[in-house]
């Protein structure tokens, strides 16, 4: 690649994944309360976590074509799939960070309250109290603030990857 790594791409498109899934679920969950919307506060969070792969789309997309400018038009599909890694990778990381200050000094009750939230989830679902019970214990352990960061590392990285798989195809250069 020459040395042309997409690095300022990265960099923006990790803040702004990390920044928009805090910044949206808050924002989302509030209203949701506020007016009395009725949705569940883990959709609003998958849904969230859903738009931010958008987000991380346009920024994969937005370093090939940076890596493709700065190589005079050339770009291989080694190449696209290298730099929508990089900037997976790095926003999984960048994600991570930031999920860890909200969970530890912005928001410290994070955990606590998606527990319960998932709690009244599974017993809106009519689930028994046993079941319910049974739950608990996984429940606890996936929302720790680790599992919390773990899941930000691993999710923007593989599905960065898969996204840079696919799209590479259609922004590397024809032969």
């Amino acid at each position: 690649m020459n040395n042309k790594y997409p690095w300022k791409q990265a960099i923006i498109t990790g803040l702004i994944v990390g920044v928009f899934a805090i910044g949206s679920f808050t924002i989302a969950d509030s209203l949701n309360k506020h007016f009395a919307w009725g949705i569940n506060t883990i959709t609003i969070r998958g849904l969230t976590g859903l738009l931010t792969l958008v987000i991380l789309a346009i920024g994969i997309y937005s370093g090939m074509q940076s890596i493709k400018r700065s190589s005079g038009g050339r770009l291989t599909y080694g190449q696209a799939l290298l730099a929508g890694f990089i900037i997976a990778l790095t926003a999984g990381i960048i994600t991570a960070l930031v999920g860890f200050v909200y969970c530890n000094y912005i928001n410290p009750g994070y955990s606590a309250y998606m527990l319960n939230e998932s709690k009244k989830g599974i017993i809106a679902d009519g689930k028994s109290p046993a079941e319910v019970a049974a739950s608990m214990a996984s429940l606890q352990q996936q929302w720790t603030t680790g599992a919390q960061m773990l899941q930000a590392l691993v999710g923007q990285t593989v599905c960065g990857t898969v996204i840079a798989l696919v799209m590479g195809l259609f922004i590397r250069s024809k032969k």
